[in-house]
């Protein structure tokens, strides 16, 4: 009976529903407009950020002899999520050849498990000593797909006259540009010593027949150093520098990145709190004002013997019904600005950008708080109207 009559008060009093769902409508869906663009725009750059082993990664900028406590220590300590020995940057040097094209002087980067840019990539990070991952900008150049073979040639000096090892590697796989930016090669970490023997006139195995092996190393000239998270940067970047190590990481970059994200998560707050207690107000006046061209009714509805708990049941039927219908057009609204939003960025950022979404939890949320701020603000109004109302000089002003 009570949502019979809360129907019938809605189809009464139309241009008033209509206005409410309007109100609610004009700011429902900015809202809900805003908060895709902050939660697009800001959370991929969080995301990028926090998900990019490149912004992990701490450099060495010159050749250092470190020894086997160095990389113990670093191995031990928490904030650390991989480290790997490196060689001479001229050790690192290789050629390779793939249908009748060549390469030159690229540079070979060492992998063992748990390698942060393979798994970003999505790739297996187990590498044999004849298995290559390429760069994906160096298989473009060349043509080169997963599954094909390439001459992979190491060069060393001797007596005067340069003499190449050629051996056929296995390209595994192809890392995205985004990890892995320059013309590079991943191998594994015992194919990069090999390289470096081979180059220091030893005969090691993979690049010679491993008749002459280097027993002597105890030094390498660098490493590979991945934090955890980036929060993790900044410590181990001083621990370095204390250990009188220059190093270089994306840590202003990081930085930058965190005050503009604060900035504008600053700003959007700010619109949003200023978009809903405007539209707090609005909705509170149109209620009100429902309300107000009810009076009569109500009270006809109290003289038969309703209670007046269940006249304020009706009226937050009947705005739990307008504000549902409100949240409704918004959604359509909504997404007919996402699209749009998208659409245009995608041609200025690239395929698979994303600065406008929301995800089910985040419409669900709106869609409860819109009903929860309506059904309080139909609640007090009922209070000081509807409880306080006295029928017999409500009917005699009729």
């Amino acid at each position: 009976m009570i949502f019979k009559l809360a129907v019938s008060s809605l189809r009464f009093n139309r241009l008033i529903s209509l206005s409410l769902i309007g109100a609610l409508c004009s700011v429902i869906a900015p809202l809900l407009l805003l908060f895709s663009l902050r939660y697009g725009i800001i959370s991929s750059l969080e995301n990028n950020l926090k998900s990019s082993p490149v912004n992990l990664e701490l450099k060495l900028k010159t050749g250092y002899k470190l020894d086997e406590s160095f990389f113990n220590d670093l191995e031990k300590n928490p904030k650390i999520d991989f480290v790997l020995p490196l060689t001479r940057s001229l050790s690192t040097t290789v050629d390779i050849a793939f249908n009748g094209k060549i390469k030159r002087d690229l540079s070979a980067i060492p992998s063992k498990k748990g390698d942060p840019l393979l798994r970003a990539s999505k790739l297996d990070d187990t590498l044999d000593t004849t298995e290559v991952y390429l760069s994906e900008n160096l298989a473009h150049d060349l043509g080169i797909k997963s599954g094909d073979s390439i001459k992979y040639i190491v060069s060393r000096i001797t007596d005067g006259a340069r003499q190449n090892s050629v051996v056929n590697f296995t390209v595994k796989g192809i890392v995205k540009k985004e990890y892995l930016s320059t013309n590079a090669l991943i191998v594994n970490f015992d194919t990069l010593i090999y390289m470096e023997d081979f180059k220091d006139g030893y005969e090691p195995p993979v690049f010679s027949d491993g008749s002459k092996l280097n027993e002597n190393r105890k030094f390498f000239a660098k490493a590979r150093i991945y934090v955890k998270t980036l929060d993790d940067v900044a410590p181990i970047d001083a621990y370095l520098r204390s250990k009188n190590y220059q190093t270089f990481s994306m840590l202003s970059s990081i930085e930058n990145l965190k005050a503009i994200s604060s900035v504008l998560s600053f700003i959007f707050y700010a619109i949003a709190i200023t978009s809903v207690v405007g539209g707090i107000f609005a909705s509170a006046g149109l209620i009100l004002t429902s309300v107000l061209r009810a009076e009569k009714s109500y009270a006809l509805l109290l003289l038969t013997g309703i209670k007046k708990t269940k006249v304020l049941m009706m009226v937050l039927i009947e705005n739990t019904i307008l504000s549902s219908l409100a949240y409704a057009l918004s959604l359509l609204l909504f997404y007919t600005g996402m699209w749009v939003f998208n659409h245009y960025f995608t041609s200025l950022l690239g395929q698979g950008s994303v600065v406008s979404t929301l995800n089910l939890m985040h419409v669900v949320a709106g869609y409860l708080s819109t009903i929860v701020v309506t059904l309080l603000i139909t609640y007090f109004v009922c209070f000081f109207k509807v409880f306080s109302l006295k029928i017999a000089d409500t009917l005699r002003s009729i």
